[in-house]
């Protein structure tokens, strides 16, 4: 049986929000996606936080894809620590493209196809400066 999945997006201050908001624009529904928005109040407490989300996820039913946003940083090191206890994905430097794709795609999400789409030209950032001048038909962007 393939398992359904379910979205954590956890970012310093409101930007998890921020991504939610525009995902909600682009691809409607956004129902199994939870928000973790770091350091936001005095009392904010991460690693409280991340086992109250591994504590309630049904690993059984659905695999479970944290999205952070920085590599190295306190929210994402935060997610690392927890690797090695649970079963879960962990994706770090997010960006609305690459959310838009994993909400859109169909079907089971692993290690292999969260890899190819990591990978993917798609969703990296790019310099368009750069782009545009190698580039003869801005359409193309």
């Amino acid at each position: 049986m393939e398992k359904e999945k379910k979205v954590v997006i956890a970012t310093h201050g409101e930007l998890a929000k921020g991504l939610v908001s525009a995902l909600k624009i682009i691809v409607g529904d956004v129902a199994d996606i939870q928000t973790v928005c770091g350091y936001t109040t005095p009392d904010f407490d991460l690693d409280q936080t991340i086992q109250s989300i591994m504590n309630q996820h049904d690993f059984n039913q659905y695999e479970l894809v944290v999205c952070t946003d920085m590599m190295g940083g306190s929210v994402n090191n935060g997610f690392v620590k927890y690797l090695g206890q649970y079963p879960f994905h962990l994706v770090t430097n997010t960006n609305l493209a690459f959310l838009v794709d994993l909400l859109l795609t169909p079907g089971c999400i692993n290690a292999q196809v969260l890899t190819s789409k990591v990978s993917d030209d798609l969703v990296s950032v790019k310099y368009v400066n750069g782009v545009v001048n190698s580039t003869d038909d801005l359409d193309d962007l």
